[in-house]
């Protein structure tokens, strides 16, 4: 019951907190309730949580916190205009709360909810409406529109063809009040964070005068140039983000003043204008970066990325995240096994030595968990699921060995095929990220959700093989030469 009770207290409290606070503020509001935490439970929550941005001198915030109320801009096509309605697709990044699909945000004008209308268009404009999700998961965001469930787009391989469908939003209603046209705009501004509600302005550029129209062009190419210049110090201070999406959370919220303003473009607008800056590819992700420059795999914004395992030991705490310990559990169990004893040395990584004392306290982790796991796993009704759980833990099993075996000094790591290392530590975060999902209750998963799991590991299984020979024998000449020194 504490357990559940804590759970729904983070859950709320990062989805709705508004104002920044302390590590001890947080002790507080968690006392109100009365609920005790541990310093490792909060500091884990602190450092892994998705939905809190670090700030300076110890203070944090939420994403809800960050981004409610603060404004950003939608321009609809032609297209669009002409058929009434608009999709929000990638238009709401970095704003909105990233785990909604772009189908369930809600659009409220005038204090009324707008209803949805289905969009078509062809299929390549559908994929450069969530390019800013990565264009290697455009289709994927597509299939997930409740509209395109029939069509079984992940089965049939990820292919597009043809004219495609999306759940827009309607705006008749605002095409009939206020007369918008094509090359108008909405401004838009999040109400509410946890539910996904955007409030909506039109902003009816044909009704300017000439003169008005040049002032709002120079304010928005001064907009473009703000964050363009925010952009590029972004890449030298913190280098190329896990996703596109969080390199802009970073860039806006940091530069809120100056590009939360009435006189905004899109993201999209920006990308057409901008000279130095484009989206391009990382690895097999694509991400934001300069034009023209190939993206680092290592620079001083990471340079102890290799080894950064997810077995850490930071500030005396040693701790080892529940989900990585109930896979291997659950992976137990599926095996029909019920010895635990071995799951430590499975979850540690071959070159982490820790002391007996630090072993002891991942144990005591291993021992909680397991009390709950042995008595909610059904493993009938976990077979599918176990089945690629196991086949996902051998895989991150092998990629945590060979990231823990590139553990070498700065220069060493210089010397790695680049492209290699990039998708090296994609394969892991891929993994690392699946096992989360893989740990989690599983009776309601459909089979096109499994196929779509199946396929992805297949598919980082023959990453993996293609990357792993060419690292290996990097690291076998980094170590001939030092050897031939000595």
């Amino acid at each position: 019951m504490a357990s559940s009770l804590k759970f729904c207290f983070f859950e709320e409290f990062s989805k709705s907190y508004l104002y920044p606070f302390t590590e001890k503020d947080l002790k507080k509001l968690l006392a109100q309730y009365g609920i005790k935490v541990s310093q490792k439970e909060l500091y884990e929550y602190l450092e892994t949580e998705p939905f809190i941005f670090p700030l300076e001198k110890k203070y944090f915030i939420t994403r809800a916190g960050a981004f409610t109320d603060k404004i950003f801009s939608i321009f609809p096509t032609w297209q669009e205009v002409e058929q009434k309605c608009f999709a929000a697709g990638d238009r709401c990044i970095p704003f909105v709360n990233f785990e909604l699909l772009p189908n369930e945000l809600k659009f409220e004008f005038m204090g009324q909810i707008l209803p949805s209308k289905i969009l078509e268009t062809d299929c390549n404009t559908a994929r450069e409406l969530f390019t800013l999700y990565g264009d290697e998961y455009a289709v994927q965001y597509i299939a997930s529109d409740p509209v395109n469930k029939k069509l079984r787009i992940i089965e049939n391989g990820c292919e597009l063809s043809g004219q495609v469908k999306l759940t827009g939003v309607s705006i008749e209603e605002i095409i009939r009040l206020t007369d918008f046209k094509f090359g108008d705009r909405f401004l838009c501004r999040v109400k509410d964070w946890a539910e996904g509600i955007v409030e909506i302005f039109p902003f009816l550029y044909h009704t300017l005068t000439p003169v008005q129209q040049s002032s709002q062009k120079f304010a928005q190419a001064e907009w473009f140039e703000t964050l363009e210049e925010a952009m590029l110090k972004s890449f030298d201070r913190i280098g190329p983000c896990a996703t596109m999406e969080e390199q802009l959370a970073k860039v806006f919220y940091e530069n809120r003043k100056t590009l939360c303003v009435p006189d905004c473009a899109s993201i999209h607008e920006f990308l057409r204008w901008s000279e130095k800056v484009r989206m391009q590819l990382f690895g097999v992700e694509t991400r934001l970066w300069r034009r023209g420059e190939e993206i680092p795999a290592v620079g001083r914004w990471n340079e102890n990325m290799i080894g950064n395992l997810p077995c850490q030991v930071k500030n005396d705490i040693v701790f080892a995240p529940d989900f990585l310990i109930d896979c291997y559990l659950k992976d137990t169990l599926f095996e029909k096994k019920n010895d635990f004893s071995t799951i430590i040395n499975k979850i540690l990584p071959a070159a982490m030595n820790l002391t007996t004392s630090e072993k002891d306290y991942i144990s005591l982790q291993i021992q909680n968990r397991s009390a709950i796991i042995r008595n909610q796993y059904n493993w009938f009704a976990d077979f599918a699921f176990g089945a690629i759980r196991h086949r996902a833990l051998q895989l991150f099993k092998e990629v945590e060995l060979l990231m823990s075996e590139l553990d070498f000094e700065d220069g060493d790591v210089h010397s790695l095929p680049q492209t290699e290392l990039i998708v090296l530590s994609q394969l892991y975060a891929h993994i690392f990220q699946m096992l989360e999902t893989l740990s989690a209750e599983n009776e309601k998963v459909e089979d096109e959700e499994l196929s779509a799991m199946e396929l992805s590991v297949e598919g980082m299984e023959f990453k993996f093989e293609e990357i792993r020979l060419p690292l290996i024998s990097a690291m076998n000449r980094i170590r001939g030469k030092k050897f031939a020194v000595i």
